[in-house]
């Protein structure tokens, strides 16, 4: 191989370094180019994006520009004046500096793949994937001819060999085609499988390809063909795989090929694992042979110059390898002056006063004191009083004393705190009429009247227990409502109003891979860490699938009011405002890489002497609209000004003015989001105002005819329950319901018009973002499916948060509901989690807004095509122990000390809590004080019941007020619990969960008695193989339940509990429980054994049926055969 010094030709070395067309992306090369009228070269790849180089400038950039965002680019044609790329289903034409210029694409345009222009013409032949052969001529602007292919043929790469037209198939056939119509003169079968490149000159054709055999290799041989004869000549071999294959154009049949090692079965992705090499030489007699080595990766395109004196590789990564046989190579031996931007224009020193090329501006314009041609003349600015309107009958008078009142008929417009007087103008009439300001506020008053709130939405009452009647029917239809989960996902219960507000927005960060992903990946320590009770609930999920009970979020909300979050004033527009910054803020804090992030620069500019401060880059991640003095605008306008109006900043020390002065805070961006979280700012006192505004203009749905806010959808069996049920003689006729609500064919009902054009909404589905120089502009694109605009970000509508209300003319606002996207049933636009009652809508439904009950908290748009496929990370071990003793007395823990003492998979433990009765006025709006049971002891013990796996005593926060330690049951008094008065191992909450979810990592199984009253006050979620209860299965069907203490006296014959609870015996005596039952149930007495405790009356207490709704939820049946359950032995 020559040296960089030499100047003889084919002695080719690298023309420059190796470069890349990607910028922060990594795509592959789908195709390149050498320019034949220009000292260009163009690469295009599967990004859709199109880049320029200087081959003669070591291949610096020129150009680069998106042609696509839907599609890659397959195929480049550039012309004298412009260039051709060709994508899947359109071809873009742009000039050779990016501008755009045209666009064409049809019906017949689907898989496009190779594109070739006929010489001599303005036409280009396309095909690909497709049974069609497009002709396009460029200079008509219009489709020419289309072609019909036979069933099943492709034509993948096209060429002309001046001639004929010659098209490759995906079965590796080159069909012959002719040039006048088109068609097929000769089928040539080159390869079993597929062609992968193919060339023609004069009456050789050459090319390779792939072999059908049990591995699907490529062929080691380039196949050799004569089209006079029709038949084929002696192939030529290689020692690797040939991919690319093209005549070089000479005196003599020249020929390169581009081989490279690769096997297709695993082709691997690492640079240089893949030996190529670039052979030329001529094809007849072998010789003028020229072969060297290239180092890439999966080779993707190849091309030469017409001057032959450039040959440049693409592969998989992006990585242009470009080689020149010469010191001062040219693509072609006449091209075209490049042309490239001018230098900035500075103003004139001087010019000729004819010289009609220089603007105004360029004429300096001195200041003058005196008076300017331009000024109006003083006999029009004069002020002149205008004659006043008599004064109109007004409503509303009332005297007092000497003085008279009136409403102000301004009120409600702009003017209502400007002291205007009606005044005439001639041959106008006046804008400021008192009856006319009148006659709109009455309108507004007459819209917004009293409505119907859809069942769907309605707050959903506290379950009760269902008891028939005589009759076997009940009038009471809660149960009901619960049983409308027909979609699997999950719900969570709302015990408290804080829980109420709080699940929405849980919903809508589950559903969203980038948030799921940082919330599964952070594990701390921190007691109040609102994504450590997330990472808790997200575990507990997949189990809780579909199920009726939800999941209970005690410490979510509890941790939220430590964080500052207060219902005691506000109500739900405050509440939900809150929860929705504390939680999006807290996730956020935990995203190191900033991927849910906008990123800005934020100008600060004095007001009094607009210099520019300073510039700061930050980052932001919930948008929070600012409504301002807005009066009409659309969604997308105000989410721009959102964007670009930065926060308060307060005064300042200006650095030019040396004054204290108000900064003026201005926002460019420098990066959108994936996920833009817009935050419609519900505790504002313009919130409720400016919606109503917008949608009574914006907003209508097909069934609105009488007010401009529409009506509500019809709810789910509206129709009272028949008190006769099925046993009603009078169906046919009765006007109540009867049976059991088809909740089916209710469903179908809140589908209907889904492809309606009557509807209208203020709130769009789809919106496009073009950023320029950190100006944003965002557009609606809900109707205009088929938008394709390279430089805009498409963002879709994924999820959102209404709040509820009542309906009223003064509204009420009751709770929040979420509106998911992703829903599991395929025809289903969208899904309403209103606390566990789960619905499917579709999308105008679902978008739709009503300022008497319905108005958005939260829309989340999402990046058209971003998903996030994240890792879990787990429980360490370590977590196990990590923690010291809170207490002052120094006591040590009975807890293990060594990681090889804990138990691992499968291995059974004793488990029981004890607890105590605290008050809070946190957890409800207007702070109302709820009583609630707190863990207070919890205990564990290991399979032989003498090794203390832990026994911690729960440290109580400064918010919480204990009501009862219940000391006859729990065996805690106060000073338990106290740091400075403890003499007990004292931890915090939040270790106390860490314990558990490494054990319950591990795979261990708990063994307990009323557990599932234990996992609720503790707030952790078990996986139900994992539990074995035994006061399940030491109960007959149909039967109370039995407590502890008079199962041990009755069945082991032992007295516990005499005189208060101890946690740690419990354990140890619900494992000799589970013993008795194993060794009673292979004895086939379990059952008749039972049956004899039952005629005994116990005389202690049990289990209470209504002290837990998780036992509740265990009174299901008695498993009859618990080894599903359970394990056979200890």
């Amino acid at each position: 191989m020559a040296t960089a010094g030499t100047g003889q030709a084919n002695e080719w070395r690298l023309a420059a370094p190796h470069f890349s067309i990607n910028t922060n992306v990594e795509s592959s090369v789908n195709c390149i180019k050498f320019d034949p009228h220009e000292e260009l070269f163009w690469t295009g790849s599967a990004a859709g994006k199109v880049a320029s180089f200087l081959p003669t400038n070591h291949f610096s950039r020129y150009s680069a520009f998106v042609v696509s965002k839907v599609s890659g680019v397959n195929s480049l044609e550039p012309t004298e004046n412009a260039l051709f790329a060709l994508t899947d289903t359109s071809l873009r034409v742009t000039s050779k500096q990016g501008i755009p210029i045209g666009k064409y694409t049809s019906q017949s345009m689907t898989r496009m793949m190779a594109m070739c222009r006929m010489p001599g013409t303005s036409t280009f032949v396309m095909g690909g994937f497709q049974e069609k052969l497009i002709h396009y001529d460029f200079v008509k602007e219009k489709e020419i001819r289309t072609t019909d292919l036979k069933e099943g043929e492709h034509s993948i790469i096209i060429r002309y060999n001046g001639t004929n037209t010659f098209t490759a198939d995906s079965k590796g056939n080159v069909i012959v085609k002719s040039p006048k119509n088109f068609e097929t003169l000769q089928v040539i079968d080159c390869h079993q499988d597929r062609i992968l490149d193919f060339d023609v000159q004069g009456s050789k054709l050459i090319s390779c390809g792939v072999t059908m055999n049990r591995q699907q290799n490529m062929d080691r041989f380039v196949k050799v063909y004569d089209l006079r004869m029709h038949k084929a000549l002696t192939p030529c071999t290689s020692q690797l795989l040939p991919q690319f294959v093209r005549f070089i154009p000479s005196y003599c049949e020249r020929i390169c090929i581009m081989a490279q090692s690769m096997n297709l079965i695993d082709p691997g992705n690492n640079w240089g694992s893949h030996p190529a090499s670039l052979r030329m030489f001529d094809l007849a007699s072998n010789g003028n042979h020229v072969e060297f080595g290239v180092e890439t990766s999966i080779v993707t395109a190849f091309d030469y110059s017409s001057s032959k004196n450039f040959a440049a590789i693409g592969s998989h990564v992006g990585v242009i390898c470009a080689y020149a046989d010469r010191d001062q190579p040219i693509v072609n031996d006449s091209s075209k002056e490049t042309i490239f931007a001018a230098p900035p224009a500075q103003p004139p020193i001087s010019f000729a006063i004819d010289d009609t090329t220089q603007t105004f501006g360029s004429i300096p314009f001195p200041f003058s004191q005196g008076p300017l041609v331009s000024d109006w003349p003083s006999e029009l600015t004069q002020i002149v009083h205008r004659r006043r309107k008599p004064p109109s009958d007004l409503t509303n008078v009332k005297s007092i004393h000497y003085a008279t009142q009136i409403r102000n008929p301004r009120i409600n417009s702009k003017l209502k705190q400007h002291n205007i007087v009606p005044y005439f103008l001639e041959h106008i009439e006046s804008v400021i009429e008192v009856h006319d300001v009148q006659k709109i506020v009455e309108q507004s008053e007459h819209r917004m009247v009293k409505t119907r709130v859809s069942k769907l939405y309605k707050k959903r009452p506290p379950p009760v227990n269902h008891v028939p009647s005589r009759r076997g029917n009940s009038s009471d239809e809660t149960p009901e409502t619960y049983t409308w989960n027909t979609i699997r996902h999950i719900t969570m219960q709302s015990t408290h109003a804080m829980n109420l507000v709080a699940n929405t927005v849980v919903q809508v960060v589950y559903s969203l891979s980038p948030l799921r992903s940082i919330v599964m990946r952070h594990i701390c320590t921190n007691d109040t860490c609102i994504t450590c009770e997330l990472h808790f609930l997200f575990n507990a999920f997949s189990s809780k699938i579909g199920q009726s009970d939800g999941i209970i979020t005690t410490n979510l909300a509890l941790a939220l009011t430590r964080n500052g979050v207060s219902l005691k004033t506000g109500g739900v527009l405050h509440a939900i405002n809150e929860v929705i910054k504390t939680i999006l803020d807290d996730v956020a804090e935990k995203d190191i890489n900033a991927s849910v992030s906008t990123k800005f620069n934020r100008h600060l500019c004095c007001i009094r002497c607009r210099g520019l401060q300073t510039v700061e880059a930050y980052n932001d991640h919930l948008l929070s609209l600012n409504y301002g003095s807005l009066h009409q605008t659309s969604l997308c306008q105000l989410i721009e000004k959102s964007l670009h109006l930065g926060p308060e900043t307060g005064e300042k020390d200006c650095e030019d003015c040396t004054q204290m002065s108000r900064m003026e805070c201005k926002r460019k961006v420098r990066e959108l989001s994936p996920v833009l979280l817009i935050s419609t700012n519900t505790s504002s006192e313009d919130y409720v105002d400016f919606w109503r505004r917008q949608l009574s203009t914006h907003e209508v749905r097909p069934d609105a005819q009488t007010n401009s806010f529409g009506s509500v959808p019809e709810s789910p069996s509206e129709k009272k329950r028949c008190r006769y049920g099925e046993d009603c003689r009078n169906k046919k006729t009765c006007k109540f319901a009867h049976g059991h609500i088809d909740w089916s064919s209710e469903q179908s009902k809140l589908l209907e018009h889904v492809d309606s054009s009557q509807w209208s909404h203020y709130i769009p589905s789809r919106i496009a973002a073009q950023v320029c120089e950190g100006i944003v502009r965002i557009s609606d694109i809900s109707d205009i499916p088929g938008y394709d605009e390279p430089t805009a970000i498409i963002y879709e509508l994924d999820a959102m948060i209404h709040v509820i209300g009542n309906g009223e003319h003064e509204v009420k606002w009751t709770h929040p509901v979420t509106l998911l996207r992703e829903s599991p049933v395929a025809s289903t636009a969208w899904t309403l989690i209103n606390e566990q009652l789960v619905s499917r809508l579709h999308d105008h439904e679902a978008r739709y807004v009503d300022g008497r009950w319905k108005l958005p908290a939260l829309l989340v748009y999402r990046q058209k095509g971003d998903e996030i496929l994240f890792s879990e990370k787990t429980f360490s071990d370590d977590l196990f122990f990590s923690d010291d003793n809170l207490a002052m007395n120094g006591t040590e823990s009975l807890a293990i000390k060594s990681m090889k003492d804990l138990p691992k998979a499968g291995e059974l433990v004793g488990l029981d809590a004890e607890f105590i009765k605290i008050k809070t006025d946190m957890l409800e709006f207007d702070g109302r004080s709820v009583q609630v049971r707190a863990v207070g002891r919890a205990s564990c013990v290991d399979a032989t019941g003498q090794k203390v796996i832990f026994d911690d005593y729960v440290r109580l926060t400064d918010d919480m007020k204990v009501v009862d330690y219940l000391t006859r049951y729990s065996g805690i008094v106060e000073s338990d619990l106290l740091p400075a008065s403890s003499d007990k191992y004292l931890t915090t909450h939040k270790r106390l969960l860490l314990r558990m979810h490494v054990l319950i990592q591990r795979g261990v199984i708990f063994v307990g008695h009323a557990l599932h009253n234990d996992f609720t006050v503790i707030n952790v979620h078990v996986p139900e193989p994992q539990i074995i209860d035994t006061v399940v299965l030491l109960r007959l069907e149909a039967q109370r339940m039995l407590s502890l203490q008079f199962l041990v006296k009755e069945m082991l014959g032992e007295i516990i509990q005499t005189a208060e609870h101890d946690s740690v015996v419990d354990a140890q005596y619900a494992l000799k429980m589970y013993r008795k039952y194993l060794e009673l149930r292979d004895q086939g007495i379990l059952s008749s054994e039972m049956r004899r405790i039952y005629t005994i009356l116990p005389s202690c207490n049990s289990p209470s049926q209504t002290s837990s709704p998780l036992i509740v939820s265990t009174l299901r049946k008695t498993p009859d055969d618990p080894a599903d359950a359970a394990p056979q032995t200890i």
